[in-house]
Formats: C-alpha cells, sequence, structure tokens
C-alpha cells in the first residue's frame, strides 16, 4: 500500500507540478530500492505434538428389561 500511494504521489508531482524527469527518476530510484538481503539462517525441524493413540467410538447398547 505505501509503495503504491508513494508511486501515486511521484505522478502527481510530475503532473502538477511540472518536476523534470531526472528528478522524478532520483525518487523513483530512492522509493524502489530492493531491501538490503540478511544472512540465512539454519531452518530447524518443528517437532509437532505427539499422536496419541486412536480414538475409540464405544457404541450404546440399550439396556434389556
Amino acid at each position: 500500500m505505501e509503495s503504491s500511494s508513494n508511486l501515486l504521489k511521484l505522478k502527481l508531482d510530475m503532473v502538477y507540478r511540472d518536476m523534470p524527469v531526472e528528478e522524478a527518476q532520483k525518487k523513483f530510484d530512492e522509493l524502489f530500492q530492493a531491501p538490503p538481503e540478511k544472512a540465512l539462517e539454519p531452518v530447524g525441524v518443528a517437532q509437532g505434538p505427539k499422536k496419541k493413540g486412536r480414538k475409540v467410538v464405544k457404541a450404546l447398547v440399550p439396556k434389556e428389561k
């Protein structure tokens, strides 16, 4: 959202304030610079919760009279 609003502001500055193309190109390059890459960290295997035994379904048997 932020990058699209910055781009819109830049376009409006170019149109309504007669910003030179060179200056607009500088601002565009500043806005859309790639963020510095971080070093990759080793990925560990996550242990999920231990599985419990199967659930047993008990049948409801009516009592005989």
